[in-house]
């Protein structure tokens, strides 16, 4: 019988899912990035940045610290077969802003052997929300991938910085 339940998961994800990969995740030392914004009504802000190339994961960490212009998200992408694929990023947190926003939601079109880049930057002391925090992808309302991320107003900093901040001194 366990068998049969550990099993039931990949019978019930749909096909478009399985199409779907997770290709790395976690954490972007504080940079400045260009990119238009455009609109997305389901974020706090109504809007994300599209931002240009060469993001890099500086370290594939989970514990996040509330520090200033420091990202952290996913990549992902479709597996070669697969036909081009609208997906829906979905990030939720613990209450942030003045309307105490917990999900915020954005479109992305995925196309065969591109990756792509979801994250999100500390940009404004209100979006610093300590907890737990996850990066998602839906298909038409079904999860297809979900990364957890744990942020803090501490723990992780030593990480972060070693690896961000070792060429300063």
């Amino acid at each position: 019988m366990r068998q049969c339940l550990l099993a039931l998961p990949f019978l019930l994800a749909s096909p478009a899912a399985a199409q779907v990969q997770l290709l790395e995740a976690g954490i972007v030392c504080p940079r400045t990035t260009k990119g238009e914004l455009i609109e997305a009504p389901d974020t706090e802000v109504g809007a994300i940045r599209l931002i240009e190339g060469g993001v890099v994961f500086d370290l594939n960490a989970r514990t996040v610290p509330t520090m200033s212009n420091l990202s952290f998200g996913f990549r992902i992408g479709l597996k070669e077969s697969a036909p081009a694929q609208d997906v829906t990023i979905v990030v939720t947190h613990p209450p942030m802003g003045d309307r105490g926003v917990t999900r915020q939601s954005w479109g992305k079109s995925l196309l065969p052997g591109e990756a792509g880049l979801s994250i999100f930057t500390f940009e404004y002391d209100y979006e610093k929300v300590p907890g737990p925090w996850t990066f998602g992808v839906e298909i038409e309302g079904e999860t297809a991938i979900e990364v957890p991320f744990q942020v803090t107003e501490e723990g992780g900093r030593g990480p972060v910085e070693a690896a961000c901040f070792r060429f300063m001194s």
